[in-house]
């Protein structure tokens, strides 16, 4: 905690402050009385106190938190709104704001609030919100399931500002898309994957690419962007998100009659392909956390490994695979091990071309790594 983190775990406490609400602000102070931090308190969960400041003279209060969102605000302006108006605006602990969430898309916002000492601070957090972004509406999603472990009710989505739109379009990159604000996955959109999505067109020209767990289909809609005769297959579980994707290529000027779109679970499609020896020039793997807490690592390692090398045997000698992982306790290193294990299995060669993790609107506080979570690999496949 001296070194910048912003966590407090409970075992560390020498007292419990009981004089404290759940949810209210406390001061830290070391063994020998000396003031270390002021943050917020919860009582239920093993993160007991997350910390707001390190300054003693530092108050928690409107002000604070305009100065916060003021400085978050400033950093995103790298953006050019005629090219980009889609970004995360607040990204909790990388912002100093933790267990707060807040996405831009054009002029709505799109906020989530994950922790108790969060929601007490949430009225004071409306107004600068507002103010700082000229936003013209707010949507609050409070309806992540991990809220109940900070003792919180899963909501539904609201509006709580201004007016929202049932669909808000937006550009990435020039790069057009359509989001849903209350409904769509996560905040609407996967916003941390744009620089990976940019980075692919390079790779996709006259090729036939395989978007695996694709969503509303961002990166078949950069790669069929790259050339006219690049064929894209877009494979997700969810038939609302294959109907979305096609609306995105009809967004961008592209025949969705050109390319496939394909409700299917990923595993079973993807063994079907090799069953019928279906090869692709390009495979991108982008699934879902496949862990969510410490002990579901090993299953999780498992099944990259087993993604892994099913994209693998659908990826022709020399063709480029793009593999995720947005779970938290799955390490760089841990992704690449099973790319590198599959391939082994298949006896194939494996080149690492170029590695991402976080763009700059997803910034991490750098005594905080295990907050990092998003990795991304381009490789060729021999």
């Amino acid at each position: 905690m001296l070194g910048g983190h912003l966590w407090i775990f409970s075992g560390a406490l020498q007292q419990a402050p009981r004089w404290v609400e759940a949810g209210g602000l406390i001061d830290v102070k070391s063994s020998t009385g000396q003031f270390v931090a002021r943050g917020y308190y919860n009582p239920q969960t093993d993160i007991a106190i997350r910390i707001l400041t390190h300054d003693p003279e530092e108050e928690i209060d409107a002000e604070f938190l305009r100065r916060r969102i003021r400085s978050a605000v400033a950093l995103r302006r790298v953006f050019d709104p005629d090219i980009t108006n889609a970004y995360r605006l607040i990204q909790s602990e990388g912002d100093g704001l933790p267990g707060l969430v807040v996405d831009r898309y054009a002029d709505v916002l799109v906020a989530q609030v994950h922790t108790l000492g969060m929601e007490r601070l949430w009225p004071l957090l409306l107004p600068p919100l507002l103010e700082e972004t000229g936003a013209k509406g707010i949507v609050l999603r409070n309806d992540s399931q991990s809220r109940r472990r900070e003792g919180l009710a899963v909501e539904e989505p609201v509006v709580v500002a201004g007016e929202v739109p049932e669909k808000v379009l937006v550009r990435e990159n020039g790069v057009q898309f359509e989001v849903d604000p209350r409904e769509g996955q996560k905040t609407g959109f996967f916003l941390d994957q744009r620089d990976k999505r940019e980075a692919l067109r390079k790779y996709t020209h006259g090729k036939r690419v395989l978007n695996c767990f694709s969503y509303t289909g961002g990166f078949s809609v950069y790669a069929a962007l790259a050339d006219p005769e690049t064929h894209t297959a877009s494979v997700d579980v969810s038939a609302p998100a294959m109907e979305a994707a096609r609306q995105h290529f009809l967004l961008n000027d592209l025949d969705p009659g050109k390319h496939a779109f394909i409700v299917a679970d990923v595993f079973d499609y993807l063994e079907e392909a090799r069953r019928r020896d279906e090869q692709f020039d390009v495979v991108i793997l982008d699934p879902p956390a496949f862990a969510k807490t410490q002990s579901a690592r090993s299953q999780a390692l498992k099944a990259y490994r087993r993604l892994n090398t099913l994209g693998m045997q659908v990826l022709r000698a020399g063709g480029i695979l793009l593999s995720c992982s947005c779970s938290g306790v799955v390490g760089m290193d841990d992704l690449l091990g099973a790319i590198s294990m599959s391939a082994q299995r298949l006896h194939r060669s494996v080149q690492l071309l170029e590695s991402y993790t976080h763009s700059l609107d997803h910034p991490i506080n750098l005594a905080m790594p295990e907050t990092a979570y998003l990795k991304a690999v381009f490789c060729r496949v021999e």
